[in-house]
């Protein structure tokens, strides 16, 4: 009953707030104080939303027990709310109660809901500081990597910060390094590639009994029954839009209202009406219909790498964050960017929270909470905050501190796996790879979804990829 009543409430907010249009700035409406100001309270409680776990906890707590080295008179109160959605319902409700979160994390929809009413704040005030305590040179503004920038500045024509990168994966590559090692074949960059070795793969296999290696379990058997596949693409909705940039095609567009500000309520659809994005899905489902790869929907599965630890599958594209789920795997396993269509649009998707400031906060508050994410970003702890959780430090400078080079080539054994998939990804801050940014709206979260039903139907249920894009957009109701 009392999930229903959140739920009513939360839908009564939303519908209120739509009223108010379409068209949000980040809220401007504050004063910079002075690190005298600041320094001159004996006490700043500011409180951090966050859906996190234990494990990642425990690394933030660190890094407030350094920031209050610093500043001793902040109290950094970490508030836990499970789960991404819940979290942000619940913070809609607080907004529309007067209670907000100094600073919360969110993904870019979220912070789309919450700019209907203005409630965060812009960061250019802070960045743009002139006190260097406060506010970040180009260079080290420039130092976060441009893809996680832009997520946070498509809100308006001007690219005003909502927010930082706080929390960021990607996806990967995973395979069964032990088979690829006997049997001399290339880890596929590119998908024609992965015609190739799947072709292969289904040759060599044909010729193995059970038991014959013992990193393969019951090959024979799974080839047999008709349960097994080259590769798998974990997430249907990231294989429908990663895809679709590969090839050059577009999957939304953002919907602009006077003054440049992007419209937070609605954007538009393009996938329906690209060719290039019909071409990237029919693409996929002539793969899928040699049985080079599918997604785990095609065995009623929700992860890859549960049919990759029982040798159903030697391939499997899954987030850099997952690596843990590898651990139970019959043979060694490794990690390699995913493939690309052709060199020139290497594009992989990016992952993860951003963190922002909400407009309910004092000024001395929001100064608190800015310094805070300050310390929490500077590439030493992006990259503890990295190696520690197995997300990507969201600055490149961290890439080459000493002691994440020394994580990357001498890992503590409780690292090795979190090693391995920083080591394979690195090659996407270093070689021409885009963390590609789609537009984001209160309820883009819902299209994601609906063109992710669109792969199984395309994929699993081959069927005819303009009918599933038509339906998909019945079901989005545009």
């Amino acid at each position: 009953m009392k999930k229903f009543l959140s739920f009513i409430v939360v839908l009564f907010i939303t519908f209120a707030l739509v009223g108010c249009g379409g068209g949000r700035r980040p809220s401007a409406d504050y004063e910079v104080l002075t690190m005298e100001e600041l320094r001159a309270e004996e006490n700043i409680d500011i409180t951090f939303r966050i859906p996190f776990g234990d494990n990642i906890q425990e690394v933030i707590n660190d890094i407030i027990d350094s920031f209050n080295e610093e500043f001793p008179n902040i109290t950094v109160n970490l508030e836990v709310i499970g789960g991404y959605d819940e979290m942000k319902d619940a913070t809609i409700i607080h907004i529309g109660g007067g209670k907000a979160p100094t600073l919360a994390v969110g993904y870019p929809d979220h912070f789309a809901e919450y700019l209907i009413t203005e409630s965060i704040i812009t960061l250019d005030n802070f960045i743009n500081a002139k006190d260097p305590e406060i506010g970040y040179t180009e260079e080290e503004i420039n130092d976060f990597l441009p893809g996680y920038l832009e997520e946070n500045r498509q809100f308006d024509a001007d690219g005003s910060f909502v927010g930082l990168p706080f929390n960021k994966s990607t996806e990967a590559l995973y395979y069964n390094k032990e088979f690829f090692d006997e049997f001399e074949l290339n880890v596929p960059e590119t998908w024609a590639e992965v015609e190739e070795v799947s072709a292969e793969i289904y040759e060599i296999v044909a010729d193995i009994d059970d038991g014959e290696y013992s990193f393969l379990g019951d090959i024979a058997s799974n080839l047999a029954a008709d349960s097994f596949l080259p590769m798998m693409y974990d997430s249907t909705g990231n294989l429908f839009t990663t895809i679709i940039h590969q090839f050059d095609g577009i999957y939304t567009e953002p919907i602009y209202r006077a003054g440049g500000i992007t419209d937070v309520q609605e954007g538009r659809l393009t996938f329906n009406e690209n060719a290039k994005a019909k071409e990237a899905l029919t693409y996929m489902q002539e793969l899928a219909d040699k049985d080079y790869l599918n997604v785990p929907e095609v065995w009623e599965g929700n992860y890859g790498s549960n049919f990759f630890i029982n040798s159903q599958i030697l391939m499997n594209v899954g987030s850099t964050a997952g690596s843990s789920h590898y651990s139970n795997s019959i043979g060694e396993w490794a990690v390699a960017p995913i493939p690309y269509y052709d060199a020139d649009h290497k594009f992989v998707i990016q992952q993860g929270t951003n963190i922002a400031i909400f407009s309910q906060a004092s000024d001395l508050e929001k100064l608190a909470a800015w310094l805070f994410i300050k310390h929490a970003l500077t590439p030493e702890n992006t990259a503890y905050f990295a190696m520690g959780t197995g997300y990507m430090p969201v600055r490149a400078s961290s890439y080459e501190l000493d002691e994440y080079v020394e994580f990357l080539e001498n890992p503590a054994p409780s690292q090795v796996n979190t090693s391995k998939v920083h080591k394979a990804t690195a090659e996407y801050s270093s070689g021409g790879w885009n963390y590609f940014v789609d537009p984001a709206w209160a309820g883009s979260s819902k299209v994601r979804a609906e063109v992710g039903t669109a792969v199984t139907q395309i994929l699993v249920n081959k069927i005819d990829v303009s009918k599933a894009f038509a339906d998909a957009v019945g079901r989005i109701g545009q």
